[in-house]
């Protein structure tokens, strides 16, 4: 551990709880919802295998889990609330946020978190989109979000990225003020290289990057006193996972996108055990009582649809 571990921002550590056909940008076999009990399984066995590296490492994480998921295998999740660890939302149909109608995520999000709440017994007021698909066109979504009971979002990574991101979005958590109550957003990290403001700290960029990459997104981060965030998927711990269908050579995005979800996933495991092993990590909600939010704005929907139109974020009247 660092030497400085009791002074040093503590780091939230996440868990997209999806199966391992829950990717976007890759059409396949199991797009389509009516088929997923008919797929493997592997759900299950790659988050014991994550709680147990969490256990090895005295961490208690959070697991934003999709209803689907919590639905097939309660058992998993009520373990999970019983060890400790905190349960949040990632949609119950695990789709893009910027595709639904308000209504559509309205219903979605409600599900999610209804069953959630039964099976914990946890207040599951955390909310992660997939894909981090809440960008600048669906913060429409915020109001519905706090209706239903959330008040932490992790969804919005403060960076351009493939699906979601806002770039110049703020990187410190803040509170948000919606008209149907006050949110805090805490975004995910960012590190800025070679002029380009990228994240560093999950999925993809834990098996792309070496570990000092990652370990100077870090320090970038510690210096100014703000809180990091770590993210994984389930399946990203297991190498042996089913694949889905490789793209053909025409189609270069999708097959890039194939590239990502499968490169180096055999490195996964040991980066994320040095990881637990050099910095401070537990749940959103104890990071946020350790670095509670220190600004806050309003969240002002443009009126000309009163939901796509856009947004702003205005200084707090308070």
């Amino acid at each position: 551990m660092i030497p400085d571990a009791e002074t040093a921002p503590l780091n939230a550590f996440c868990v997209d709880l999806e199966e391992w056909f829950h990717a976007f940008g890759i059409s396949g076999k199991y797009t389509d919802p009516v088929t997923w009990d008919d797929a493997p399984q592997c759900v299950v066995g790659d988050t014991e295998d994550l709680m147990r590296l969490l256990d090895d490492a005295g961490v208690r994480g959070t697991f934003l889990t999709v209803g689907w998921v919590a639905r097939k295998y309660p058992d998993l999740i009520r373990r999970l609330a019983r060890e400790g660890h905190e349960v949040g939302c990632h949609s119950y149909w695990h789709r893009l946020v910027f595709e639904l109608s308000p209504e559509e995520f309205d219903r979605d999000i409600g599900e999610c978190v209804g069953l959630l709440r039964e099976i914990t017994s946890q207040p599951v007021d955390t909310f992660r989109a997939p894909g981090f698909s809440v960008t600048a066109d669906a913060l429409w979504s915020y109001p519905i979000m706090r209706r239903h009971g959330i008040t932490t979002d992790i969804s919005i990574v403060p960076a351009k990225r493939d699906h979601g991101g806002i770039a110049g979005f703020p990187r410190d958590p803040f509170t948000m003020e919606t008209d149907e109550g006050s949110i805090v957003c805490f975004p995910v990290s960012v590190m800025h290289l070679a002029g380009r403001t990228i994240p560093f700290s999950g999925g993809g960029y834990l098996r792309l990057f070496p570990l000092s990459l990652i370990k100077a997104g870090f320090a970038q981060n510690h210096r100014v006193g703000r809180p990091g965030m770590s993210y994984i998927h389930p399946r990203e711990v297991n190498p042996d996972q089913p694949r889905l269908p490789r793209p053909a050579i025409w189609r270069p995005m999708a097959l890039l996108k194939y590239l990502k979800y499968y490169v180096n996933l055999k490195s996964t495991r040991p980066k994320l055990a040095a990881l637990l092993r050099e910095y401070r990590f537990g749940t959103v909600a104890e990071v946020l009582r350790r670095h509670p939010p220190t600004s806050t704005v309003r969240l002002a929907l443009r009126p000309a649809t009163g939901t796509r139109a856009g947004f702003e974020l205005l200084p707090s009247a308070s």
